[in-house]
This record gives C-alpha cells, sequence and structure tokens, in this order.
C-alpha cells in the first residue's frame, strides 16, 4: 500500500484540511498532512532504557535523531511486529523554536483525503476504546469512519 497524493480539493466557505490516512489493526485513522515531512519503510530503532511503551527508541532519519511513536501502543492496542506495509511517518510537532520531528509508526498508509470542516463530528463522550484525549473528531467515508488524531498529543513523549 502507497501514500498516493490526491488531488486537494477547495471548499472556502466549510475550510478544511488534508489529512493522511493510516491502519491501524482494522481501523482507519488520520494525520493532517500539513506536519507530514515523508514517509519511510521502517529504519533500524535504537532503544532507550526505561523509555515508555509508546516511544521505545530513537530513528536515523537522515542523520537527525528523531524519537519513535507507536501508533498502536499510544492508543492502547496490541504491539505488533512490522510486516511489508508497516509505515514510519516523519511529522512535525511543536512551534517556532520548539518543533522538533517525530517518526510514528502505523501499519499502514493508504491515501490522502480532503476533510471539511463541516463534515468532522465530535468524538462519542463514552463510545471509543482509544483515549479520547488522542482524538479531534472521526469522519465518514465510503461507509466507514476515519477517526482524526491529534498528533501534538500523541506524542507528548513524557506522559503515559
Amino acid at each position: 500500500m502507497t501514500a498516493d497524493a490526491a488531488e486537494p480539493t477547495t471548499d472556502a466557505a466549510a475550510g478544511g484540511a488534508d489529512y493522511l490516512t493510516v491502519a491501524l489493526v482494522d481501523d482507519i485513522f488520520a494525520l493532517r498532512v500539513d506536519r507530514v515531512h515523508e514517509v519511510l519503510d521502517p529504519p533500524p530503532m535504537t532503544l532507550v532504557p526505561n523509555a515508555p511503551d509508546h516511544a521505545p527508541g530513537l530513528i536515523n532519519v537522515r542523520g537527525n535523531v528523531v524519537p519513535l511513536v507507536d501508533l498502536r501502543t499510544r492508543l492502547r492496542m496490541a504491539r505488533a511486529e512490522n510486516t511489508e506495509t508497516t509505515r514510519v511517518i516523519v511529522s512535525e510537532v511543536g512551534q517556532g523554536e520548539d518543533a522538533f520531528a517525530v517518526g510514528v509508526r502505523t501499519d499502514a498508509v493508504f491515501e490522502v483525503i480532503h476533510v471539511r470542516d463541516d463534515e468532522i463530528e465530535p468524538i462519542p463522550e463514552h463510545g471509543t476504546r482509544w483515549p479520547e484525549r488522542f482524538l479531534s473528531g472521526v469522519v465518514k467515508r465510503d461507509n466507514r469512519f476515519v477517526v482524526l488524531l491529534d498528533l501534538e498529543r500523541i506524542v507528548e513523549i513524557g506522559q503515559a
């Protein structure tokens, strides 16, 4: 599965953003494209002693040391070994001088979709098995739900 870039659509009245869709187990999630730098096959990882389960180590991305966040364990899913579809999404989090790169491990990467602001539904108050603080909304696509992720909160490395 590859990350095919779709032609972004615009609807000025409704606003919106482009999102990169990814798979975790049988569910579809999405990250804002404006934060994504590149999508990689999983590079070798250096384990960090006493690191949290969701941020087990560091990867080398073009000579830069980048923390790796395992999206499965961050969302309280079972850990899995890399497969031929596993990808690491290198993204930027933070603002200005506080910005840094992070790698986010996913089971697969699909496509870029455009989501209008008026399509985003709130997360049901008690209707998800994932920590709600990491979710920013949900949209319906092709009779499936796509859960929008809050990357800034997901990569808060020091928090459980």
